[in-house]
């Protein structure tokens, strides 16, 4: 059996009233969170909905004292406010209540952590702005009690909840309103390769399915039909594939140096498709990820990955 044991971490940044009770699990807000929202400005630089790291200072002792002066880049790894407490009444392990705060994360749409430093370059302030749904009434508890059970079921494999954290930041970072589309797709494409690891752990194929076919396998596996840029049966096969193997293995993106082309545009800029490549990417990954945890809302996870509208999430 199992050994157990009372967990309680503070953890944040959350700016609003947080409250759930699901099983052994509990959250809510520490008591001072007005006040502690307030203070945030301190902890960064803020532009529109995000903050960004600060700026690294260095300090030189003088004989007159010492004297700060800020270099012209950012310190990239930086702390905000914790904000919340989470409680376990009978974890198994500090990565059992980690894993939570990992899963609560993409489910509120924006980073959360219990470490002293858990952002790196930006983060939202606000919630909902890393993924394209916003959950519905009770769904936030209802996360919380699928990411228990899917803790519970897998305690024997911990990479699988290592897996889904891993993808849940790659989505996060892949954000990040400074990056290239080529850094956007890299790391996207491995938020998505992580998906396909904690699939295979979870479903185990027939057989080994080559890389151009693994997305189409994927999204067959939840129920839904990949979108066309992964679908290996099209004229060209896996246009995503394609992609990823000239990014990874030759340093082209889109057939120029890294930083020197996007997708969807021509060479000469002369036409401009419709498609947002990563925008889909973001929003498969995280159809993936919601179907992965054990969220079994078919008119989310089957919804469009081209869509721009925010959806509804009901988990049931």
């Amino acid at each position: 059996m199992t050994e157990t044991v009372r967990l309680v971490k503070e953890f944040g940044f959350y700016p609003h009233s947080l409250k759930i009770k699901a099983g052994p699990v509990t959250i809510s807000p520490l008591p001072d969170l007005k006040q502690i929202v307030s203070d945030v400005p301190a902890f960064g630089r803020i532009e529109g909905d995000w903050i960004y790291a600060p700026l690294e200072q260095v300090h030189h002792f003088t004989s007159g004292g010492v004297r700060i002066r800020e270099r012209p880049y950012t310190i990239r790894v930086f702390d905000l406010p914790k904000t919340h407490l989470i409680e376990h009444a009978a974890a198994t392990s500090e990565d059992h209540i980690e894993f939570h705060i990992w899963a609560l994360s993409f489910f509120v749409g924006m980073r959360l952590t219990a470490t002293e430093a858990g952002f790196l370059d930006a983060t939202p302030l606000k919630p909902h702005k890393f993924v394209d749904f916003i959950p519905h009434d009770s769904s936030l508890t209802r996360a919380v009690e699928l990411a228990e059970n899917f803790w519970m079921t897998n305690r024997d494999k911990p990479r699988c909840a290592k897996r889904f954290a891993a993808a849940v930041h790659a989505l996060f970072l892949s954000q990040n309103p400074q990056s290239l589309q080529f850094e956007q797709f890299v790391q996207l494409y491995m938020a998505i390769d992580a998906c396909y690891a904690l699939t295979v752990a979870l479903h185990r194929p027939p057989e080994h399915p080559k890389h151009t076919d693994r997305i189409a396998w994927m999204c067959r596996q939840f129920g839904f039909e990949p979108p066309a840029w992964a679908d290996p049966t099209v004229p060209g096969g896996s246009e995503v594939a394609a992609i990823r193997n000239d990014t990874l293995h030759e340093a082209l993106f889109m057939d120029a140096p890294l930083g020197f082309a996007v997708h969807g545009v021509s060479a000469n800029q002369s036409h401009i498709l419709e498609q947002n490549l990563p925008l889909e990417m973001l929003h498969l990954v995280s159809r993936l990820l919601v179907a992965l945890i054990g969220g079994s809302d078919a008119a989310y996870i089957q919804s469009p990955v081209n869509d721009r509208q925010r959806i509804g999430l009901h988990l049931n």
